[in-house]
């Protein structure tokens, strides 16, 4: 009995420094999460024109450009409405509007022809609807819009201040993009039927592109150059939330599919590539239209690794509050920093909608040192904030297009935000959202029947660019102030 007596705590104490070590074994790895993300409160690019559908471009100069649908398919059917409908008939010239800002989005100047206040931005384009802005290497910039028959590209040689050259018929079709390339290279996509266009000379004449893989063009929204082949390559979205790339300026494609992305709700998809060659997909969904009401809502992400030519096994969720979400869009700067936004609804309040954005700056993974010295592999981190803070629209909005209009019950085939919204960055990398309003009232105390353009920009955290773009003096093609 007294040897086994000995024995017992011989055996305590023989366990004690494993025990001690299963402790010192326990590891941390520090998450690179980017610095807390926010934005102003929003500001009306102009409280007095439609605003479905914005998209934008930085010049060369540094000046900020943002183009919007004129509002013909977006009207709100609702009487009440009508009392707003200045802010249609009185700016309408059967064309896109624009507006340019000089100084960081602060204020915004309308684009008329010659660079004037008023009137349309071309003599000879047509086109209410679906623009697009792009620039070339040139820092030629090009627009584009449709008459549902006629797809019309415009230009502008002095960094938005005017827009004085057009081809009134590019193309014919619904919903186009348009991708500049090289110096007077732009390339036109139209969705409906699809097709794919190129222009050498400034957007002046187009020529198709003939596609030479099996099926077709594989492409359902707007390219990007590739920033890894800027002379012959391009890029753009699969159906799938994929990536399709070409190294022919467009005649051959490669597809990549398997990108494993939640649900999303969405009419056109949207990839990114950061300026080191990573491709980045998002996607946004839950919402599924005007009589839902189950908060049900995801975002997803996911990257490309061009070496290995796979996305990532698996996506990653971004944090989100309770509700739906849709109308994902994405964009990318320098190597690992991305951005993405979409519409966010709250709990069951399915008609409240908010503008919420969420940044990466190792959008696509990367190595920490662990305290035990090892180094180990970190997925994407991301900074979530709901952008507008306010709601930019209150009611239903309605995701059948353009038959949105034929719809008797008003508030369930409300369309005025358009399809999409979009989010860029500046020439230092701050980020922007350029989306529609509908929260101003008519002068007679009703809804508008049109959304206004707003503009919101980042106020914290990191920047997509690591340093500031470089900037030039503004061309000057008409005596204007800024010449």
């Amino acid at each position: 009995m007294r040897v086994r007596l000995l024995l017992v705590p011989a055996l305590l104490l023989s366990l004690l420094p494993l025990a001690g070590a299963a402790r010192s074994a326990s590891v941390s790895c520090p998450k690179p999460k980017p610095p807390k993300l926010s934005f102003d409160k929003p500001t009306f690019i102009d409280r007095n024109r439609a605003g479905g559908e914005p998209v934008s471009i930085v010049a060369q100069d540094g000046s900020i450009i943002v183009s919007a649908h004129a509002g013909t398919t977006h009207i709100y059917k609702d009487p009440e409405a009508a009392g707003g409908v200045g802010d249609f008939a009185g700016s309408y010239y059967n064309q896109t509007l624009n507006w340019r800002s000089t100084d960081g989005g602060k204020t915004w100047k309308y684009v008329g022809v010659a660079g004037q206040p008023l009137g349309p931005h071309s003599p000879t384009s047509t086109g209410f609807s679906d623009p697009d802005l792009t620039m070339d290497a040139g820092g030629r910039i090009y627009n584009v819009e449709i008459d549902l028959a006629n797809v019309a590209v415009f230009s502008s040689p002095d960094d938005g201040q005017s827009w004085p050259l057009a081809n009134p018929v590019a193309g014919s079709g619904d919903r186009p993009w348009v991708t500049g390339a090289e110096k007077d290279e732009v390339f036109l996509y139209i969705n409906l039927p699809r097709q794919l266009w190129r222009s050498t000379d400034g957007g002046l004449t187009f020529l198709p592109v003939q596609q030479k893989t099996q099926g077709g063009l594989p492409v359902r929204s707007k390219m990007l150059v590739d920033p890894l082949n800027p002379k012959d390559g391009l890029i753009g979205p699969t159906e799938t939330g994929g990536v399709a790339i070409s190294g022919d300026d467009g005649q051959t494609w490669k597809t990549y599919h398997d990108v494993g992305l939640g649900s999303s709700t969405q009419f056109f998809g949207a990839i990114a590539a950061d300026r080191a060659g990573w491709i980045y997909s998002a996607a946004a969904g839950g919402y599924s239209g005007s009589n839902d009401t189950e908060p049900d809502g995801e975002v997803t992400f996911n990257y490309f690794n061009r070496d290995t030519r796979k996305w990532a096994s698996k996506a990653i969720e971004i944090p989100i509050p309770e509700g739906d979400a849709l109308w994902p869009w994405i964009v990318a700067g320098d190597d690992g920093r991305v951005a993405v936004t979409w519409y966010q609804t709250h709990g069951k309040n399915s008609d409240k909608f908010y503008a919420y954005a969420a940044y990466t700056t190792n959008g696509h993974g990367s190595y920490v040192t662990c305290s035990d010295g090892a180094k180990r592999f970190v997925e994407p981190q991301f900074s979530v904030t709901n952008a507008s803070g306010r709601p930019i629209h209150k009611g239903k909005i309605c995701l059948s297009g353009t038959t949105c209009n034929a719809s008797t019950n008003f508030e369930g085939g409300d369309r005025r935000l358009g399809d999409f919204f979009t989010i860029n960055f500046d020439h230092k990398g701050n980020l922007f959202i350029a989306s529609g309003d509908t929260t101003l009232k008519s002068p007679t105390g009703g809804p508008k029947p049109v959304a206004n353009p707003i503009f919101i920009k980042q106020d914290s955290g990191a920047k997509l660019l690591k340093k500031p773009d470089k900037v030039r003096e503004s061309r000057c093609l008409f005596p204007l102030p800024s010449c």
